[in-house]
């Protein structure tokens, strides 16, 4: 299925290197290529390999580039992976050059992860980047004007897009393909990937989830990941209190210790993330609010609108969503 006619094809390189990290090429690369079968022209991909025909990547991996990088390539997008080849690589003086003239003339010079070392090499000037938080103190360290964050998945500063880690990378593509091809292709290249919708770029690299579970050990992480798995269950104070067996009074205290808030508000506000990506789905709202345990599509509509400040029903809108009688799946964690 195609959603428009042919566009204007853009070159979408990719740099190899030894020791890349496999899922920063493929990743944004099966992403590319989904909106190709979308919007059949849009793009050109290619493997430029900084040096040599056949490169390893960090886990093994012979790729075969379609070509060596050379100054009269014209890339529309430049795309630099992350690896622990992008950490020690040594530029020659000639590889350097060509890469920087690659890079000014491309519309855009895309970092991945620890890709951001290499894209430092080819730039000029204080620019807000990000990369992988593991790796920030080094970058800040190696390139003292570069304004680095660790805390987000991606940022834009000029014609620079740099990411996190690899589900990061295909964040950032759905978006570069939303800028070029708008949201509704964006959304179905997700869909075709089997991911959630793209992600904000400013969201944190850690997910909320995944920052409580953190945060919580024994007993109450149990409660937590059951919390989360099953969001349309009894949430109620007493229905929690009975599964931790605890009283209804200790349970609330304790609950307020660990988590920062009561249990009736903390439960609200883990349903309406979950039905926040359900919605981003299509999924109807009256399966949403019944599946994250509303009683009804009213009240679902009511919290919504209190939390975000919009409706579920102009929320989708503004992604060009079309709602569908799927029923969501279970989040397992």
């Amino acid at each position: 299925m195609t959603l428009t006619g042919p566009t204007r094809e853009r070159t979408i390189a990719l740099i190899l290197y030894e020791g890349f990290q496999a899922l920063d090429v493929f990743g944004p690369l099966d992403a590319f290529d989904a909106a190709n079968a979308l919007v059949p022209g849009s793009y050109r991909l290619q493997l430029w390999s900084i040096e040599g025909e056949v490169v390893r990547a960090e886990n093994g991996a012979r790729v075969v580039a379609d070509r060596g990088i050379h100054a009269n390539l014209r890339p529309d997008t430049l795309i630099i992976p992350g690896g622990c080849g992008a950490r020690s690589l040594q530029l020659s003086s000639t590889q350097r050059k060509t890469l920087v003239t690659l890079a000014s003339r491309s519309r855009r010079l895309v970092s991945v992860c620890t890709g951001a070392f290499l894209a430092a090499e080819l730039t000029e000037g204080s620019f807000r980047i990000a990369t992988h938080w593991k790796y920030a103190d080094d970058l800040r360290a190696r390139f003292p004007l570069l304004r680095v964050d660790a805390d987000i998945l991606y940022v834009h500063d000029g014609n620079l897009w740099s990411s996190a880690g690899v589900t990061a990378a295909i964040d950032l593509a759905l978006k570069l393909i939303a800028d070029d091809l708008g949201e509704t292709v964006s959304i179905a290249c997700a869909r075709q990937l089997v991911v959630h919708y793209r992600r904000a770029g400013d969201q944190a690299q850690f997910s909320e989830p995944l920052q409580l579970q953190q945060r919580t050990k024994g007993k109450f992480s149990d409660l937590l990941s059951w919390m989360l798995a099953n969001p349309e269950a009894d949430h109620s104070v007493t229905a929690l209190s009975e599964r931790m067996d605890m009283s209804v009074r200790h349970l609330t205290r304790r609950f307020v210790q660990v988590f920062g808030e009561a249990p009736a508000k903390f439960a609200e506000r883990i349903r309406l993330d979950h039905a926040r990506t359900l919605l981003m789905q299509g999924l109807r709202i009256e399966v949403i609010s019944a599946s994250v345990g509303f009683q009804s599509a009213d009240s679902f509509r009511r919290a919504f609108e209190r939390r975000f400040s919009v409706s579920p029903s102009i929320y989708c809108q503004r992604f060009g969503l079309v709602e569908s009688t799927q029923t969501p799946k279970t989040r397992k964690y």
